[in-house]
């Protein structure tokens, strides 16, 4: 299944690094999450989630959760977004 890693190494195309997998899990670990966001404080993690478009869910004790499947899959990658454009009113 396309998102889930298999055992062994895999390709951070974010971060452009090579990260290591343990185990077949859809759900990234929190060791894992400290490896791919660069820091141990939840706070920052959500941070860096957030900045990459990533979806998570903050645990009660603060930690971020997500997928395999987000994280290879960025919302911020699946629409090409412009905020800092306005709509055109005057043309309707």
């Amino acid at each position: 299944m396309q998102g889930w890693p298999t055992p062994g190494k895999l390709r951070c195309e974010f971060f452009n690094e090579d990260i290591n997998v343990n185990n077949n899990s859809m759900f990234i670990t929190d060791e894992q999450m400290k490896e791919l966001t660069g820091y141990q404080k939840p706070s920052k993690q959500c941070k860096v989630l957030e900045e990459a478009g990533i979806f998570f869910i903050k645990r009660p004790d603060g930690r971020p959760k997500t997928t395999w499947v987000h994280f290879n899959n960025p919302s911020s990658k699946k629409f090409d977004i412009n905020f800092a454009e306005k709509p055109n009113f005057g043309a309707i």
